[in-house]
Formats: C-alpha cells, structure tokens, sequence
C-alpha cells in the first residue's frame, strides 16, 4: 500500500508540474504575441540566438546546438566563459550552419541583465526576434524575464533553445518571482538593480567594469553595428 500511494503521488506531483509548466508556456506565448506581432502569426525564426553565459560547457552545447535548429541566426554571448572563436568553432560543428556574426558581450552579471545589457543594442541593429540559450535548469527563469525584456522593446521571442550541460542550479519560483519583478522594473524606470550583486559577486562586477571602463555602459555600439550591418541583409521575419 505504501509503495502504491508514493507511485501515485509522484504521478500526481508529475501531472501538476506538467500542467504548471505549460500555463507558464501560454502566458510567456500570449506576452510575447501581445507585444510583438499579431496573435494569428507564427513564432518567428530567430535572427539572433542570445546565449546566457554560465560554464563553458553550457556555452559549448549551446552554441552546437544553436547551429543546428538556427543555422542562420548570429550568436550573441552574454558575459560567459567562452570566447569568440571557441563559439563559432562549436557552431561550425553542425553541418548547414551559415557564416554570421558570432559575438561576446561582457556587461551582465546575472539573469535579469544578461538581457537589459545587450536589447538595445539589438533594437538598435533591427534585430527583430531572439531565441534564448541557457541550460535546462535555467530555461524557465530565463524564459519569464527574457520575454518581459525583449517585448518591451519589441523584439519577439523564438523558439528557445535549451541543453543539459549538467550544471547544478538553485532554481526556485521564488527567483524566479524576483527576477521578473526586476524584469518589470527595468521597462517601467530603468532600473534594473544589477548593482546589488557587487556584494554577492564581486568578481562579475569587476568583469563587467572592465569591458568598457565603467559599470553597465549603456551601449555596445561594436554590437549595434555588427547586427546592423547583417540585418540588413537578412529578410525582417514581421516583413513575411
């Protein structure tokens, strides 16, 4: 009776995540239609794959698999471990995957600014839809604030692109709860309180000043200038 009742728990357990996991899905869905394109469109396909830094591993896979389901989309590292080169050698692993942009930027330090730091530049370069790439365990997070960020500036939010790089993650719906509030803040003030991480994470503070003299410099214009020049080649999916 015992080893009954706990198969039927978890199978319940199972059956409630299940179901939590895809009203989360609809909602993070129905904000990016709202925002970004009509609700009759399709998702559209990336343009650009922005790739949250974590381990190099994380980076390695995702960049593999970005390659495979988004062979003509660029590559934008946000303030990970790996390098350019490393990135675009992962990417051109995969048979099919085109000659675009591969880029780094150094000026996140967490979650919520892994997308503040980068989506004007985006906007900025007429990038017009964005698929995140994160490990498994991060996804959901990532996913909630990406597209509050992204849809603020009127940049869809593809298909998302996730690995299992074997990172152990504190995950939580109340981070998760924390980061979309910050998320929130951001497009209403501007705020995006990554500062507070200069007592928790020094050293990615420290990483961040140093890419362009000062702390979260508003703009990459290397970046706005390199996805500029490619958008401009590459069909507007809002165009089709």
């Amino acid at each position: 009776h015992l080893a009954h009742g706990t198969a039927r728990a978890l199978a319940l357990t199972d059956q409630k995540l299940g179901q939590r996991s895809a009203v989360e899905m609809g909602v993070i869905r129905m904000l990016s239609e709202v925002f970004c394109r009509p609700p009759s469109d399709p998702p559209p396909p990336a343009q650009v794959v922005l790739l949250l830094g974590g381990s190099l591993r994380r980076e390695l896979l995702c960049a593999a698999a970005a390659g495979r389901r988004c062979p003509r989309a660029a590559l934008l590292l946000s303030s990970g471990c790996a390098d350019a080169a490393e990135l675009a050698a992962a990417r051109a692993s995969c048979a099919g995957a085109a000659d675009v942009p591969v880029l780094v930027d150094c000026r996140a330090v967490d979650t919520v600014t892994n997308f503040t730091s980068v989506v004007k530049d985006l906007a900025a370069g007429g990038v017009a839809s964005v698929s995140i790439a994160t490990d498994r365990s991060h996804a959901r997070r990532a996913a909630w604030v990406g597209t509050l960020i992204l849809c603020s500036q009127g940049i869809a939010v593809a298909e998302p692109i996730s690995v299992d790089s074997g990172e152990v993650l504190c995950e939580s719906a109340l981070r998760t709860l924390r980061d979309c509030l910050r998320a929130l803040l951001w497009v209403a003030c501007g705020w995006h309180l990554g500062w507070l991480n200069s007592l928790r994470h020094p050293s990615r503070v420290g990483v961040a000043r140093g890419t362009e003299g000062r702390m979260f410099a508003p703009r990459c214009r290397v970046a706005e200038r390199a996805f500029a020049r490619w958008i401009a080649d590459v069909p507007n999916p809002r165009e089709r």
